[in-house]
């Protein structure tokens, strides 16, 4: 299966995990035809990243994150060891 994956940076003056996922979910309404990953950077080097679209997952769940403490949930996990081929998208800076 092929992976669209996106990166977005957020401007100096964005932060917050509530910011993310509203920046992630308007960006995958726009790509809603095709598996899509979107990984949302804040200035400071935080990051999180939201599945849309595939392993019946379109709620933008997390599946990336820069905690490395952080666990994901286990459907997440196996669905990224199906993934065949990864196909990145513009990055967006705002």
């Amino acid at each position: 299966m092929t992976v669209y994956r996106a990166y977005v940076y957020l401007a100096n003056d964005e932060w917050g995990n509530d910011t993310m996922r509203r920046i992630a979910d308007e960006y995958s309404r726009h790509h809603a035809e095709r598996p899509l990953v979107v990984e949302i950077h804040e200035h400071a080097g935080w990051f999180l990243a939201y599945l849309y679209g595939a392993a019946g997952i379109d709620d933008g769940t997390v599946c990336g994150t820069a905690n490395d403490a952080g666990t994901l949930r286990q459907d997440v996990m196996e669905f990224g060891k199906t993934i065949g081929n990864v196909e990145v998208l513009p990055e967006t800076r705002r």
